[in-house]
């Protein structure tokens, strides 16, 4: 009879499974961390996945490692558990208690400022934080506050003491002023290029008569005159015709064209004064 105690002929350890050496892999949740993890997930619940009292239990799933419970990894947990990834997880985790100091809602907005509050502090985040609203009319962006925050950085330098609260309240000012001027200028001018397309070039071979696209020979020899690029098209041609008929080179031909048409309208000019 098969001995269900032995893994092999002469007896030994006891047969085991991958599913018993999984479950000896993960240790059992206390009954103090499986109230825990109840009460953080309740205001994950309570409180919806993008809020700082969530950030805060998830960041205390996360150090406690109380996703354990469900024998899942901290990726897979945030995944199944909430249909969120841990990236999105982690960020709100990071950006917690920035929301929560200096009352953002926003976990994308304050995700600017933690770099400045971890590495400056609370107070250096908050004078930031309160130049930028000022600044941008008490509607700040994150595009606004990450300028703020990445001016502030390229002032103070690496490794160089923090400047005092009121001194980054008016840079960020100037900061976000500046990035709201930049921003209308260049509304301004895509509007103004939409009111105003540039007309199309004419087309190959089109013979321009009159309209804004048609020129004119010169009233005296110091106007300017510019060929629509068709005649430029077809003088070329001729001259590439009568440079292969002849023999000669393009530019030998295109040069007599112009001394025969200086001679005619230097003549014209001449008789016109008379």
């Amino acid at each position: 009879m098969f001995d269900g105690n032995s893994n092999n002929e002469g007896g030994g350890a006891p047969a085991t499974t991958e599913a018993d050496d999984a479950a000896k892999a993960v240790s059992p949740l206390s009954e103090e961390d499986r109230l825990l993890l109840s009460q953080c997930e309740g205001r994950i619940q309570a409180f919806g996945k993008a809020a700082a009292d969530a950030g805060e239990a998830f960041d205390t799933i996360k150090d406690k490692e109380l996703h354990r419970h469900y024998r899942m990894t901290w990726a897979e947990y945030t995944m199944a558990r909430w249909g969120v990834s841990v990236s999105q997880v982690d960020r709100l985790i990071a950006a917690a208690p920035v929301m929560r100091e200096l009352s953002i809602p926003n976990e994308g907005t304050a995700r600017e400022l933690v770099p400045a509050y971890r590495e400056w502090g609370a107070d250096s985040a908050r004078a930031l934080w309160d130049g930028t609203k000022e600044g941008s009319e008490n509607k700040p962006t994150a595009k606004v506050l990450r300028a703020a925050v990445q001016s502030a950085k390229e002032k103070i330098g690496e490794g160089k003491k923090v400047p005092a609260p009121d001194k980054l309240l008016s840079l960020a000012r100037k900061t976000v002023a500046r990035v709201v001027k930049e921003d209308a200028a260049a509304k301004a001018e895509k509007a103004a290029a939409k009111r105003a397309p540039a007309p199309a070039p004419a087309a190959a071979g089109e013979v321009e008569k009159g309209g804004a696209g048609a020129s004119s020979a010169p009233d005296d020899e110091a106007s300017a005159w510019t060929l629509p690029i068709s005649a430029v098209l077809q003088f070329s041609r001729l001259f590439i015709t009568q440079a292969e008929a002849s023999g000669r080179t393009p530019e030998e031909i295109a040069v007599e064209a112009y001394d025969v048409l200086r001679k005619h309208y230097g003549t014209a000019g001449v008789q016109a004064a008379a």
